[in-house]
């Protein structure tokens, strides 16, 4: 057995195997332009590979996608490898290829000085607790906003390329208590953002939509917000504010929520990180686990933090 890097035939056979569990609704055509964008993004050019378990015939074995974050953790700078889209196709499952196609590609990326491993398990977390991931307990919540009469008198703009050193600095500021974070500079950002967007955009026509919002100060943004919105409602994909109270980004969501007042509010739902403030135009209910588990395994000599330290936005979920 060896460990291919997944392109060509092999990338669109392993598509054939994994379109019937992740298409979220995308054409097998589609599907396959989606994931071969991503790969494409600046970002992603160095940072995301597609890798394969074969056999001495090249029958793809098991397969998995690994992303190279910069992040912090413990008071040190470096790099987390995650891991994502593991798979093993179905006649060739019990025989232990997708844990040693795992084991392969976290101790290349211990041997080059990776600090953390990270993945979300949609499994649950003992098949991963037991390759020694732990299970980092997320808060997904429903975001209710609390309305009054009139909208609140802000400017509200669709936000762009020119936004995101700032936002990726205001980023820096709300997550620097934490004991682990992304360092989310502007090409990790903008990677999050268009991969959102590409995913709208290959749906069934009207299905899914992209929205990116900033609130603005001078020339200067000072709050934004990430939402993917879909027939069940919204997701608050990011957030920030340079008010430590948020009540910039409370605002702003008053402002998107009255702009169709003759509709009811859309459900909002988030993962919020614990450490982050509650804007006063805000309630945060119905918490609940994610359905994809995070887990994290040290590399190095870092501990696993505690979900209370975690500072972790769903746009960097893979």
């Amino acid at each position: 057995m060896r460990v291919i890097s997944a392109e060509g035939s092999v990338l669109e056979r392993i598509f054939d195997h994994t379109y019937p569990i992740w298409h979220e609704g995308l054409s097998r055509r589609a599907y396959s332009q989606w994931n071969t964008a991503q790969m494409r993004l600046p970002w992603a050019q160095d940072r995301l590979h597609r890798f394969a378990l074969v056999d001495d015939d090249g029958e793809v074995l098991a397969s998995l996608k690994r992303y190279r974050f910069d992040a912090r953790i413990s008071g040190r700078q470096g790099t987390m490898s995650g891991i994502g889209a593991v798979f093993t196709p179905p006649d060739r499952r019990g025989n232990g290829y997708a844990s040693e196609l795992i084991h392969r590609v976290l101790e290349a990326e211990r041997g080059d000085g990776a600090l953390i491993a990270a993945l979300f398990s949609e499994i649950g977390p003992e098949f991963y607790g037991r390759l020694g991931f732990t299970a980092i307990s997320l808060d997904e919540v429903t975001v209710r906003v609390r309305l009054k009469g009139g909208t609140p008198a802000m400017l509200v703009r669709s936000g762009d390329a020119r936004d995101l050193p700032l936002l990726a600095a205001l980023h820096d500021t709300r997550s620097a208590p934490a004991a682990f974070a992304l360092c989310r500079d502007e090409s990790l950002m903008q990677f999050a953002l268009a991969k959102k967007r590409l995913f709208a955009g290959l749906s069934v026509p009207g299905a899914r939509q992209l929205e990116f919002f900033v609130a603005e100060e001078g020339v200067m943004a000072v709050a934004y917000v990430v939402l993917s919105q879909n027939q069940y409602g919204w997701t608050l994909e990011e957030c920030g504010d340079r008010d430590p109270t948020g009540a910039r980004l409370g605002a702003m969501l008053q402002v998107l929520a009255a702009r169709e007042p003759s509709r009811e509010l859309p459900l909002i739902r988030a993962w919020w990180p614990r450490m982050m403030a509650v804007p006063p135009q805000l309630e945060l209910a119905d918490r609940s686990d994610p359905k994809d588990v995070m887990m994290l395994r040290p590399l190095a000599d870092v501990a696993v933090p505690d979900p209370a330290d975690v500072f972790y936005w769903r746009s960097d979920c893979f």
